[in-house]
Protein backbone atom coordinates (compact mmCIF):
# COMPACT_ATOMS: atom_id res chain seq x y z
CA UNK A 1 0.00 0.00 0.00
CA UNK A 2 1.16 3.65 -0.61
CA UNK A 3 0.94 5.35 2.33
CA UNK A 4 1.66 8.68 1.02
CA UNK A 5 -1.94 8.90 -0.28
CA UNK A 6 -3.53 8.07 2.67
CA UNK A 7 -1.54 10.80 4.30
CA UNK A 8 -2.72 13.53 1.62
CA UNK A 9 -5.83 12.03 2.15
CA UNK A 10 -5.94 12.68 6.20
CA UNK A 11 -4.27 15.86 5.38
CA UNK A 12 -7.36 17.12 3.34
CA UNK A 13 -9.81 15.87 5.63
CA UNK A 14 -8.17 17.78 8.08
CA UNK A 15 -7.85 20.78 6.01
CA UNK A 16 -11.40 21.05 5.69
CA UNK A 17 -12.70 20.25 9.09
CA UNK A 18 -10.50 23.31 10.06
CA UNK A 19 -10.85 25.38 6.87
CA UNK A 20 -13.27 28.40 8.68
CA UNK A 21 -11.14 28.89 11.90
CA UNK A 22 -7.70 28.55 9.62
CA UNK A 23 -9.55 31.61 7.48
CA UNK A 24 -10.25 33.30 10.67
CA UNK A 25 -7.03 33.23 11.99
CA UNK A 26 -5.16 34.37 8.76
CA UNK A 27 -7.09 37.36 8.50
CA UNK A 28 -6.51 37.86 11.94
CA UNK A 29 -2.99 38.30 11.87
CA UNK A 30 -2.18 35.29 13.63
CA UNK A 31 -0.89 33.35 10.86
CA UNK A 32 2.03 34.71 8.05
CA UNK A 33 0.76 34.95 4.35
CA UNK A 34 2.11 31.40 3.04
CA UNK A 35 5.25 31.49 1.80
CA UNK A 36 4.54 30.64 -1.57
CA UNK A 37 1.37 32.89 -1.84
CA UNK A 38 1.12 34.78 -5.11
CA UNK A 39 1.92 38.24 -5.19
CA UNK A 40 -1.67 39.21 -6.79
CA UNK A 41 -4.24 38.11 -8.37
CA UNK A 42 -2.68 38.61 -11.39
CA UNK A 43 0.18 36.02 -10.36
CA UNK A 44 -2.75 33.39 -9.12
CA UNK A 45 -5.06 33.47 -12.36
CA UNK A 46 -1.37 33.07 -13.93
CA UNK A 47 -0.70 30.32 -12.47
CA UNK A 48 -4.62 28.81 -12.37
CA UNK A 49 -4.31 29.31 -16.34
CA UNK A 50 -1.44 27.01 -17.06
CA UNK A 51 -2.92 24.17 -14.01
CA UNK A 52 -6.38 24.01 -14.81
CA UNK A 53 -8.80 24.48 -17.97
CA UNK A 54 -8.87 27.95 -16.87
CA UNK A 55 -9.09 30.54 -13.30
CA UNK A 56 -12.40 31.64 -11.63
CA UNK A 57 -12.71 34.55 -9.52
CA UNK A 58 -13.20 32.09 -6.68
CA UNK A 59 -10.12 29.68 -7.28
CA UNK A 60 -8.25 32.91 -7.59
CA UNK A 61 -8.60 34.01 -4.00
CA UNK A 62 -8.66 31.04 -3.14
CA UNK A 63 -4.71 30.43 -4.24
CA UNK A 64 -3.85 33.69 -2.78
CA UNK A 65 -5.40 32.61 0.65
CA UNK A 66 -3.83 29.18 0.68
CA UNK A 67 -0.63 29.62 -1.49
CA UNK A 68 0.36 27.19 -4.85
CA UNK A 69 1.74 24.18 -2.45
CA UNK A 70 -1.11 24.27 -0.68
CA UNK A 71 -3.69 24.54 -3.39
CA UNK A 72 -1.80 22.05 -5.46
CA UNK A 73 -1.73 19.04 -2.49
CA UNK A 74 -5.51 19.67 -2.18
CA UNK A 75 -6.24 19.12 -5.47
CA UNK A 76 -4.20 16.08 -5.48
CA UNK A 77 -6.17 14.60 -2.81
CA UNK A 78 -9.18 15.12 -4.21
CA UNK A 79 -10.89 12.00 -6.27
CA UNK A 80 -11.31 11.52 -9.81
CA UNK A 81 -14.69 12.99 -11.44
CA UNK A 82 -15.26 10.28 -14.11
CA UNK A 83 -17.77 10.51 -16.84
CA UNK A 84 -18.32 6.44 -18.12
CA UNK A 85 -21.72 5.78 -15.77
CA UNK A 86 -23.24 8.83 -17.18
CA UNK A 87 -22.25 8.18 -20.53
CA UNK A 88 -23.20 4.85 -20.33
CA UNK A 89 -26.54 5.50 -19.06
CA UNK A 90 -27.16 8.36 -21.64
CA UNK A 91 -26.39 6.13 -24.54
CA UNK A 92 -28.49 3.57 -22.90
CA UNK A 93 -31.61 5.86 -22.57
CA UNK A 94 -31.41 6.98 -25.76
CA UNK A 95 -30.96 3.69 -27.20
CA UNK A 96 -34.22 2.07 -25.58
CA UNK A 97 -35.84 5.26 -27.25
CA UNK A 98 -35.05 4.43 -30.25
CA UNK A 99 -32.35 7.55 -30.47
CA UNK A 100 -28.90 7.77 -32.10
CA UNK A 101 -26.08 7.67 -30.57
CA UNK A 102 -22.64 9.00 -30.94
CA UNK A 103 -19.32 10.07 -29.71
CA UNK A 104 -21.23 13.77 -28.82
CA UNK A 105 -22.01 11.97 -25.63
CA UNK A 106 -18.74 11.18 -24.71
CA UNK A 107 -17.71 15.15 -25.76
CA UNK A 108 -20.96 16.55 -23.88
CA UNK A 109 -19.47 14.81 -21.12
CA UNK A 110 -15.89 15.65 -21.16
CA UNK A 111 -16.46 19.08 -21.69
CA UNK A 112 -19.06 19.77 -18.80
CA UNK A 113 -16.26 18.09 -16.64
CA UNK A 114 -13.71 20.44 -18.15
CA UNK A 115 -15.79 23.44 -17.32
CA UNK A 116 -17.07 22.14 -13.88
CA UNK A 117 -15.58 19.36 -12.03
CA UNK A 118 -14.16 20.21 -8.56
CA UNK A 119 -10.54 18.27 -9.55
CA UNK A 120 -9.32 20.68 -12.00
CA UNK A 121 -5.72 19.59 -12.03
CA UNK A 122 -6.39 16.16 -12.30
CA UNK A 123 -8.58 16.35 -15.16
CA UNK A 124 -6.10 18.28 -16.84
CA UNK A 125 -3.28 16.15 -16.03
CA UNK A 126 -5.69 13.27 -18.08
CA UNK A 127 -5.93 15.74 -20.60
CA UNK A 128 -2.05 16.29 -21.00
CA UNK A 129 -1.57 12.24 -20.54
CA UNK A 130 -4.41 11.41 -23.19
CA UNK A 131 -1.95 13.53 -25.82
CA UNK A 132 0.64 11.45 -24.53
CA UNK A 133 -0.66 7.51 -24.22
CA UNK A 134 -3.03 8.54 -27.26
CA UNK A 135 -6.07 6.60 -28.56
CA UNK A 136 -8.74 7.78 -30.82
CA UNK A 137 -12.35 7.63 -32.08
CA UNK A 138 -10.76 8.13 -35.59
CA UNK A 139 -9.32 4.39 -35.64
CA UNK A 140 -11.26 1.90 -37.65
CA UNK A 141 -13.67 -0.31 -35.31
CA UNK A 142 -13.43 2.55 -32.53
CA UNK A 143 -16.10 5.11 -33.46
CA UNK A 144 -18.73 3.52 -31.96
CA UNK A 145 -16.67 2.61 -28.53
CA UNK A 146 -18.24 5.70 -26.79
CA UNK A 147 -18.57 4.01 -23.26
CA UNK A 148 -15.25 2.18 -23.69
CA UNK A 149 -13.29 5.17 -24.86
CA UNK A 150 -14.94 7.62 -21.91
CA UNK A 151 -13.63 5.02 -19.19
CA UNK A 152 -9.90 4.98 -21.35
CA UNK A 153 -10.38 8.80 -20.16
CA UNK A 154 -11.26 8.53 -16.55
CA UNK A 155 -8.53 5.75 -16.39
CA UNK A 156 -5.97 8.14 -17.08
CA UNK A 157 -8.21 10.77 -14.77
CA UNK A 158 -7.55 7.87 -11.93
CA UNK A 159 -3.58 6.90 -12.59
CA UNK A 160 -3.18 11.22 -12.73
CA UNK A 161 -0.99 11.50 -9.75
CA UNK A 162 -0.22 7.67 -9.66
CA UNK A 163 3.23 6.27 -10.45
CA UNK A 164 4.28 6.44 -13.77
CA UNK A 165 4.69 2.61 -13.87
CA UNK A 166 0.90 1.69 -12.94
CA UNK A 167 0.16 3.84 -15.72
CA UNK A 168 1.88 1.82 -18.24
CA UNK A 169 0.70 -1.17 -17.34
CA UNK A 170 -2.69 0.03 -16.87
CA UNK A 171 -2.48 1.72 -20.36
CA UNK A 172 -1.26 -1.45 -22.07
CA UNK A 173 -3.98 -3.51 -20.50
CA UNK A 174 -6.81 -1.49 -21.26
CA UNK A 175 -8.94 -2.88 -24.30
CA UNK A 176 -9.18 0.51 -25.91
CA UNK A 177 -5.67 1.14 -26.40
CA UNK A 178 -5.35 -2.54 -27.28
CA UNK A 179 -7.81 -2.41 -30.48
CA UNK A 180 -6.42 1.27 -31.15
CA UNK A 181 -2.54 -0.01 -31.58
CA UNK A 182 -3.81 -3.77 -32.34
CA UNK A 183 -2.68 -6.01 -29.47
CA UNK A 184 -6.27 -6.71 -28.83
CA UNK A 185 -6.18 -10.84 -30.41
CA UNK A 186 -2.86 -10.28 -31.55
CA UNK A 187 -1.17 -13.86 -31.61
CA UNK A 188 2.09 -15.37 -31.77
CA UNK A 189 3.53 -15.71 -35.40
CA UNK A 190 3.67 -19.13 -36.89
CA UNK A 191 6.00 -20.12 -39.77
CA UNK A 192 4.46 -17.40 -42.25
CA UNK A 193 3.29 -14.84 -40.60
CA UNK A 194 4.98 -12.89 -37.21
CA UNK A 195 2.84 -10.75 -34.43
CA UNK A 196 1.75 -7.29 -35.04
CA UNK A 197 4.59 -5.00 -34.50
CA UNK A 198 1.76 -1.73 -33.67
CA UNK A 199 2.05 -1.73 -30.00
CA UNK A 200 5.96 -2.79 -29.65
CA UNK A 201 7.01 0.35 -31.40
CA UNK A 202 4.80 2.68 -30.02
CA UNK A 203 5.41 1.68 -26.14
CA UNK A 204 8.54 2.25 -26.58
CA UNK A 205 8.88 5.36 -29.23
CA UNK A 206 6.21 7.30 -27.44
CA UNK A 207 4.77 5.87 -24.42
CA UNK A 208 8.08 5.80 -22.71
CA UNK A 209 11.30 6.01 -23.93
CA UNK A 210 11.65 7.90 -27.05
CA UNK A 211 13.88 7.20 -29.94
CA UNK A 212 17.28 8.42 -29.26
CA UNK A 213 19.30 8.08 -26.07
CA UNK A 214 18.29 11.26 -23.60
CA UNK A 215 21.00 12.60 -20.55
CA UNK A 216 18.42 14.16 -17.52
CA UNK A 217 18.05 17.54 -19.87
CA UNK A 218 16.74 15.99 -22.25
CA UNK A 219 19.83 16.37 -24.52
CA UNK A 220 20.96 13.44 -26.85
CA UNK A 221 23.32 11.51 -25.45
CA UNK A 222 26.09 11.23 -28.56
CA UNK A 223 28.84 8.05 -29.47
CA UNK A 224 31.57 9.19 -32.20
CA UNK A 225 29.33 12.55 -32.61
CA UNK A 226 26.43 10.77 -33.42
CA UNK A 227 22.90 10.31 -31.67
CA UNK A 228 22.41 6.91 -30.07
CA UNK A 229 19.12 5.38 -30.83
CA UNK A 230 17.33 3.66 -28.20
CA UNK A 231 16.02 0.50 -30.09
CA UNK A 232 16.75 -1.32 -33.28
CA UNK A 233 13.83 -3.15 -35.70
CA UNK A 234 14.68 -6.46 -33.66
CA UNK A 235 14.13 -5.08 -30.36
CA UNK A 236 10.47 -3.87 -31.64
CA UNK A 237 9.93 -7.63 -33.74
CA UNK A 238 10.91 -9.22 -30.19
CA UNK A 239 8.93 -6.69 -28.32
CA UNK A 240 6.15 -7.81 -30.54
CA UNK A 241 6.18 -11.38 -29.31
CA UNK A 242 5.24 -9.98 -25.57
CA UNK A 243 1.95 -8.69 -26.37
CA UNK A 244 0.31 -11.49 -28.00
CA UNK A 245 -3.05 -13.50 -26.96
CA UNK A 246 -4.63 -10.18 -25.38
CA UNK A 247 -8.23 -10.66 -25.48
CA UNK A 248 -11.84 -9.57 -23.21
CA UNK A 249 -11.47 -10.38 -19.65
CA UNK A 250 -14.45 -13.07 -20.09
CA UNK A 251 -12.56 -15.13 -22.19
CA UNK A 252 -14.39 -18.36 -22.14
CA UNK A 253 -12.70 -21.38 -20.68
CA UNK A 254 -14.01 -23.92 -23.51
CA UNK A 255 -12.52 -22.42 -26.61
CA UNK A 256 -13.60 -22.21 -30.42
CA UNK A 257 -10.66 -20.77 -31.86
CA UNK A 258 -12.69 -18.25 -33.52
CA UNK A 259 -13.87 -16.60 -30.46
CA UNK A 260 -11.65 -14.57 -28.52
CA UNK A 261 -14.29 -13.60 -25.68
CA UNK A 262 -17.61 -11.85 -25.67
CA UNK A 263 -16.91 -8.66 -24.68
CA UNK A 264 -21.14 -8.63 -24.97
CA UNK A 265 -21.29 -5.97 -21.20
CA UNK A 266 -19.78 -2.19 -20.91
CA UNK A 267 -18.17 -3.97 -17.61
CA UNK A 268 -16.44 -6.79 -20.13
CA UNK A 269 -15.48 -4.11 -22.94
CA UNK A 270 -13.27 -1.62 -21.05
CA UNK A 271 -11.98 -4.47 -17.83
CA UNK A 272 -8.21 -4.97 -17.87
CA UNK A 273 -7.39 -7.27 -21.16
CA UNK A 274 -6.80 -10.99 -20.08
CA UNK A 275 -4.19 -13.16 -21.73
CA UNK A 276 -5.21 -15.97 -23.99
CA UNK A 277 -2.23 -17.93 -22.89
CA UNK A 278 -1.07 -19.96 -20.10
CA UNK A 279 -3.43 -18.09 -17.69
CA UNK A 280 -6.16 -19.77 -19.32
CA UNK A 281 -4.67 -23.00 -20.80
CA UNK A 282 -1.50 -24.84 -20.37
CA UNK A 283 1.38 -24.53 -22.52
CA UNK A 284 1.15 -27.56 -24.84
CA UNK A 285 -3.12 -26.23 -25.28
CA UNK A 286 -3.89 -25.79 -28.96
CA UNK A 287 -5.45 -22.69 -28.06
CA UNK A 288 -2.74 -21.25 -26.61
CA UNK A 289 -1.91 -17.85 -28.28
CA UNK A 290 0.81 -16.36 -26.39
CA UNK A 291 4.23 -16.63 -27.91
CA UNK A 292 6.46 -18.54 -25.34
CA UNK A 293 9.96 -17.97 -26.76
CA UNK A 294 12.29 -16.35 -24.95
CA UNK A 295 12.92 -12.45 -26.26
CA UNK A 296 15.50 -10.04 -26.65
CA UNK A 297 14.05 -6.57 -25.71
CA UNK A 298 15.52 -2.87 -25.43
CA UNK A 299 18.80 -3.16 -24.83
CA UNK A 300 20.71 -0.90 -22.25
CA UNK A 301 23.34 1.70 -22.82
CA UNK A 302 25.90 2.02 -20.86
CA UNK A 303 27.98 5.06 -22.79
CA UNK A 304 29.76 3.03 -24.88
CA UNK A 305 27.69 -0.19 -25.78
CA UNK A 306 24.64 -1.95 -25.74
CA UNK A 307 23.93 -4.26 -22.49
CA UNK A 308 21.15 -6.68 -23.67
CA UNK A 309 17.95 -7.06 -21.72
CA UNK A 310 16.39 -10.55 -22.54
CA UNK A 311 13.05 -12.19 -21.44
CA UNK A 312 13.47 -16.15 -20.49
CA UNK A 313 11.03 -18.41 -22.39
CA UNK A 314 8.02 -20.21 -20.97
CA UNK A 315 6.78 -17.71 -19.31
CA UNK A 316 3.12 -16.57 -18.60
CA UNK A 317 1.42 -13.69 -20.89
CA UNK A 318 1.55 -11.72 -18.00
CA UNK A 319 5.18 -12.26 -16.78
CA UNK A 320 6.37 -11.31 -20.03
CA UNK A 321 4.43 -8.25 -19.67
CA UNK A 322 5.27 -7.10 -16.35
CA UNK A 323 9.36 -7.47 -17.46
CA UNK A 324 8.80 -6.08 -20.13
CA UNK A 325 7.20 -2.74 -18.83
CA UNK A 326 9.35 -3.38 -15.82
CA UNK A 327 12.30 -2.39 -18.07
CA UNK A 328 10.95 0.10 -19.69
CA UNK A 329 10.08 2.23 -16.85
CA UNK A 330 13.54 1.60 -15.55
CA UNK A 331 15.16 3.26 -18.34
CA UNK A 332 17.20 6.20 -17.96
CA UNK A 333 15.10 7.96 -20.71
CA UNK A 334 11.95 7.89 -19.25
CA UNK A 335 12.12 10.61 -16.97
CA UNK A 336 13.01 13.25 -19.24
CA UNK A 337 11.18 12.33 -21.99
CA UNK A 338 7.58 12.38 -20.13
CA UNK A 339 8.86 15.56 -17.75
CA UNK A 340 9.49 17.25 -20.96
CA UNK A 341 5.95 16.65 -22.70
CA UNK A 342 4.00 17.48 -19.70
CA UNK A 343 6.06 20.48 -18.85
CA UNK A 344 5.15 21.90 -22.88
CA UNK A 345 1.42 21.31 -21.68
CA UNK A 346 1.32 23.18 -19.10
CA UNK A 347 4.02 25.59 -18.99
CA UNK A 348 5.78 26.21 -21.94
CA UNK A 349 7.27 24.75 -25.10
CA UNK A 350 10.88 25.78 -24.94
CA UNK A 351 11.72 24.64 -21.58
CA UNK A 352 15.63 25.06 -20.69
CA UNK A 353 18.12 22.45 -20.48
CA UNK A 354 17.58 23.02 -16.08
CA UNK A 355 14.04 23.08 -15.74
CA UNK A 356 13.81 19.26 -18.05
CA UNK A 357 16.77 18.10 -15.17
CA UNK A 358 14.93 19.80 -12.22
CA UNK A 359 11.71 17.77 -13.03
CA UNK A 360 13.46 14.77 -14.21
CA UNK A 361 15.28 14.44 -10.92
CA UNK A 362 12.25 14.54 -8.97
CA UNK A 363 10.49 11.75 -11.05
CA UNK A 364 13.40 9.46 -10.65
CA UNK A 365 13.48 9.84 -7.05
CA UNK A 366 9.86 9.72 -6.40
CA UNK A 367 10.15 6.13 -8.48
CA UNK A 368 7.96 8.25 -11.11
CA UNK A 369 4.87 9.70 -8.85
CA UNK A 370 3.52 11.95 -11.82
CA UNK A 371 1.43 13.93 -8.48
CA UNK A 372 4.98 15.28 -6.89
CA UNK A 373 6.47 15.49 -11.04
CA UNK A 374 3.15 17.86 -11.63
CA UNK A 375 3.80 19.72 -8.51
CA UNK A 376 7.53 20.06 -9.62
CA UNK A 377 6.16 21.41 -13.02
CA UNK A 378 4.05 23.79 -11.62
CA UNK A 379 6.15 25.14 -8.42
CA UNK A 380 9.62 25.88 -10.78
CA UNK A 381 11.05 29.24 -11.03
CA UNK A 382 10.56 28.81 -14.41
CA UNK A 383 7.00 28.46 -14.29
CA UNK A 384 6.53 30.92 -11.45
CA UNK A 385 8.66 33.63 -12.80
CA UNK A 386 6.46 35.78 -15.22
CA UNK A 387 8.83 36.65 -18.15
CA UNK A 388 9.75 40.44 -18.99
CA UNK A 389 8.36 40.50 -22.64
CA UNK A 390 11.50 40.89 -24.98
CA UNK A 391 12.51 40.35 -28.63
CA UNK A 392 13.47 37.00 -29.00
CA UNK A 393 11.67 35.55 -26.14
CA UNK A 394 11.06 31.69 -26.38
CA UNK A 395 8.92 31.27 -23.20
CA UNK A 396 5.24 30.40 -23.01
CA UNK A 397 3.02 28.34 -25.39
CA UNK A 398 0.47 28.50 -28.15
CA UNK A 399 -2.78 28.29 -26.19
CA UNK A 400 -5.01 25.02 -26.82
CA UNK A 401 -8.05 25.55 -29.13
CA UNK A 402 -10.50 23.96 -26.66
CA UNK A 403 -8.56 25.34 -23.56
CA UNK A 404 -9.67 28.74 -24.95
CA UNK A 405 -12.91 27.73 -24.85
CA UNK A 406 -12.85 26.30 -21.61
CA UNK A 407 -10.96 28.93 -20.21
CA UNK A 408 -14.04 31.75 -21.27
CA UNK A 409 -16.32 29.19 -19.76
CA UNK A 410 -14.73 29.43 -16.37
CA UNK A 411 -13.92 32.86 -16.19
CA UNK A 412 -17.15 34.19 -17.11
CA UNK A 413 -19.53 32.27 -14.91
CA UNK A 414 -21.04 29.84 -17.49
CA UNK A 415 -24.02 27.80 -16.88
CA UNK A 416 -24.34 24.30 -18.56
CA UNK A 417 -28.41 23.80 -19.83
CA UNK A 418 -30.36 21.93 -17.76
CA UNK A 419 -30.51 17.80 -19.09
CA UNK A 420 -32.55 16.71 -21.45
CA UNK A 421 -34.95 13.99 -21.37
CA UNK A 422 -31.89 11.48 -21.79
CA UNK A 423 -30.14 12.52 -19.00
CA UNK A 424 -27.35 14.50 -21.53
CA UNK A 425 -26.31 18.28 -20.65
CA UNK A 426 -25.25 19.57 -24.25
CA UNK A 427 -21.85 21.48 -24.02
CA UNK A 428 -20.67 21.52 -27.76
CA UNK A 429 -23.31 22.80 -29.62
CA UNK A 430 -25.21 19.17 -30.88
CA UNK A 431 -21.82 18.31 -32.58
CA UNK A 432 -18.02 17.59 -32.09
CA UNK A 433 -15.18 20.39 -32.28
CA UNK A 434 -12.13 18.39 -33.82
CA UNK A 435 -13.29 19.74 -37.79
CA UNK A 436 -13.49 23.57 -36.21
CA UNK A 437 -10.05 23.51 -33.72
CA UNK A 438 -8.20 20.57 -35.44
CA UNK A 439 -8.43 18.82 -31.71
CA UNK A 440 -10.91 16.92 -29.48
CA UNK A 441 -10.72 15.05 -27.03
CA UNK A 442 -9.39 11.67 -28.45
CA UNK A 443 -10.09 12.42 -31.24
CA UNK A 444 -6.19 12.91 -32.95
CA UNK A 445 -6.05 11.76 -36.63
CA UNK A 446 -3.18 9.53 -35.63
CA UNK A 447 -1.08 8.42 -32.89
CA UNK A 448 1.29 11.00 -32.83
CA UNK A 449 -1.43 13.20 -31.72
CA UNK A 450 -2.93 16.36 -33.13
CA UNK A 451 1.01 17.91 -33.17
CA UNK A 452 4.15 16.43 -32.07
CA UNK A 453 6.49 17.79 -29.65
CA UNK A 454 9.05 18.13 -31.59
CA UNK A 455 7.27 20.19 -33.95
CA UNK A 456 8.97 23.52 -35.53
CA UNK A 457 7.60 25.88 -38.04
CA UNK A 458 9.41 26.58 -41.02
CA UNK A 459 11.49 30.08 -40.39
CA UNK A 460 12.16 32.15 -37.84
CA UNK A 461 11.10 29.15 -35.08
CA UNK A 462 12.70 26.17 -36.65
CA UNK A 463 15.58 28.87 -37.73
CA UNK A 464 16.29 29.21 -33.86
CA UNK A 465 15.93 25.60 -32.71
CA UNK A 466 12.63 26.35 -31.25
CA UNK A 467 9.49 24.51 -30.72
CA UNK A 468 5.40 25.09 -30.77
CA UNK A 469 3.54 22.45 -30.82
CA UNK A 470 0.55 23.87 -30.93
CA UNK A 471 1.34 25.70 -34.25
CA UNK A 472 1.29 22.26 -36.31
CA UNK A 473 -2.46 22.57 -36.53
CA UNK A 474 -2.83 26.41 -36.72
CA UNK A 475 -3.00 27.22 -40.00
CA UNK A 476 -5.77 29.31 -42.41
CA UNK A 477 -8.08 26.70 -42.15
CA UNK A 478 -8.30 26.55 -38.62
CA UNK A 479 -7.89 30.29 -38.23
CA UNK A 480 -11.24 30.64 -39.84
CA UNK A 481 -13.14 27.73 -38.07
CA UNK A 482 -12.26 27.73 -34.91
CA UNK A 483 -12.97 31.96 -34.89
CA UNK A 484 -16.63 30.61 -36.06
CA UNK A 485 -16.60 28.47 -33.27
CA UNK A 486 -15.10 31.38 -30.72
CA UNK A 487 -18.59 33.03 -32.47
CA UNK A 488 -21.22 30.72 -31.56
CA UNK A 489 -19.79 30.21 -27.77
CA UNK A 490 -19.86 33.88 -27.50
CA UNK A 491 -22.78 35.74 -29.83
CA UNK A 492 -24.76 32.76 -30.25
CA UNK A 493 -23.98 32.02 -26.03
CA UNK A 494 -25.09 35.09 -24.51
CA UNK A 495 -29.04 35.28 -24.18
CA UNK A 496 -30.82 33.00 -22.46
CA UNK A 497 -32.62 30.28 -23.39
CA UNK A 498 -29.89 27.74 -24.28
CA UNK A 499 -30.27 23.75 -24.53
CA UNK A 500 -27.15 23.51 -26.75
CA UNK A 501 -24.34 25.41 -24.86
CA UNK A 502 -23.54 27.01 -21.83
CA UNK A 503 -24.88 30.19 -21.32
CA UNK A 504 -22.01 33.28 -20.46
CA UNK A 505 -23.23 35.15 -17.39
CA UNK A 506 -21.76 38.89 -17.88
CA UNK A 507 -22.20 39.82 -14.38
CA UNK A 508 -18.75 40.57 -14.01
CA UNK A 509 -19.02 43.83 -15.88
CA UNK A 510 -22.07 45.00 -13.74
CA UNK A 511 -25.03 46.88 -14.15
CA UNK A 512 -23.40 50.14 -16.24
CA UNK A 513 -20.42 49.08 -18.02
CA UNK A 514 -18.19 51.07 -19.30
CA UNK A 515 -15.51 50.80 -22.15
CA UNK A 516 -12.69 50.86 -19.82
CA UNK A 517 -14.26 48.60 -17.13
CA UNK A 518 -15.19 45.86 -19.62
CA UNK A 519 -11.55 46.08 -21.07
CA UNK A 520 -10.33 45.48 -17.40
CA UNK A 521 -12.54 42.76 -15.96
CA UNK A 522 -11.27 40.71 -19.24
CA UNK A 523 -7.41 41.25 -19.11
CA UNK A 524 -8.37 40.29 -15.25
CA UNK A 525 -10.22 37.41 -16.14
CA UNK A 526 -8.37 36.02 -19.29
CA UNK A 527 -5.27 36.94 -19.39
CA UNK A 528 -4.38 37.89 -15.72
CA UNK A 529 -3.25 41.24 -16.36
CA UNK A 530 -0.65 40.79 -19.58
CA UNK A 531 -2.97 42.58 -22.03
CA UNK A 532 -0.67 45.45 -24.20
CA UNK A 533 -1.47 48.96 -23.37
CA UNK A 534 -1.67 48.86 -26.86
CA UNK A 535 -4.29 45.96 -27.01
CA UNK A 536 -6.07 47.94 -24.07
CA UNK A 537 -6.98 50.91 -25.92
CA UNK A 538 -7.47 49.24 -29.38
CA UNK A 539 -10.24 47.31 -27.59
CA UNK A 540 -11.33 50.12 -25.73
CA UNK A 541 -12.25 51.92 -28.76
CA UNK A 542 -13.98 49.19 -30.23
CA UNK A 543 -16.03 48.62 -27.30
CA UNK A 544 -16.75 52.28 -26.66
CA UNK A 545 -18.50 52.30 -29.94
CA UNK A 546 -20.47 49.24 -29.52
CA UNK A 547 -21.87 50.81 -26.35
CA UNK A 548 -22.81 53.95 -27.78
CA UNK A 549 -24.88 52.19 -31.10
CA UNK A 550 -26.28 49.10 -28.19
CA UNK A 551 -26.04 50.42 -24.80
CA UNK A 552 -27.88 47.86 -21.88
CA UNK A 553 -29.26 45.98 -21.41
CA UNK A 554 -27.92 44.71 -25.05
CA UNK A 555 -25.03 42.57 -23.83
CA UNK A 556 -23.47 43.03 -27.53
CA UNK A 557 -20.72 44.85 -26.24
CA UNK A 558 -19.78 42.37 -23.57
CA UNK A 559 -19.47 39.03 -26.23
CA UNK A 560 -17.96 41.01 -28.91
CA UNK A 561 -15.54 42.66 -27.06
CA UNK A 562 -14.85 38.77 -25.56
CA UNK A 563 -14.85 37.11 -29.25
CA UNK A 564 -12.30 40.23 -29.93
CA UNK A 565 -10.48 38.82 -27.19
CA UNK A 566 -10.91 35.23 -28.61
CA UNK A 567 -9.57 35.88 -31.45
CA UNK A 568 -6.37 37.84 -30.76
CA UNK A 569 -2.69 36.65 -30.60
CA UNK A 570 -2.11 38.24 -27.20
CA UNK A 571 -4.51 35.95 -25.59
CA UNK A 572 -3.42 32.98 -27.91
CA UNK A 573 -0.17 33.08 -26.67
CA UNK A 574 0.28 31.44 -22.68
CA UNK A 575 2.95 33.06 -20.79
Amino acid sequence: MNTRWLVRAVLAAAAANAHASVHDTIFAGRFDTPPDAPADANAAARFLTQATFGPTAADIAYVRAQGYSEWIEEQLSKPATIGEPTVEAVVGARTSNNQNTSQTQRLNRWYWQAAYAPDQLRQRMAFALSQIFVISDQAAGMNKAYVEMSDYQDMLARDAFGVYRTLLGDVTYHPMMGQYLNAFHNVKGTASTSPDENYAREVMQLFSIGLIERNQDFSPMLFAGNPVPTYTQDAITQTAKVFTAFTYADAPTTPNPQFFGGGLSYATRYAPMACWGTELFGASSPYMKHDLTAKTIVPYWNGSSYVTNAIPANQTCGQDVADELDTLAAHGNVAPFISRQLIQRFVTSNPSAGYIQRVAAVFTSSGGDLGDVLKAILTDTEARNAPALAPGDSYGKLREPLLRLTALWRAFGATAPAPDQYGEIHMIGNGGLMGAFAQSPLESPTVFNFYLPDFQPPGTFAGNGLYAPELQITNESTAYTASDAYYQFTANASQAPLTDRPLLSFAAFGPTPTAAGIVSTINSALMYGAMSAHMQSELTSTVSALLAAAPPPSVEPEWSALYITLLSPEFAVQR
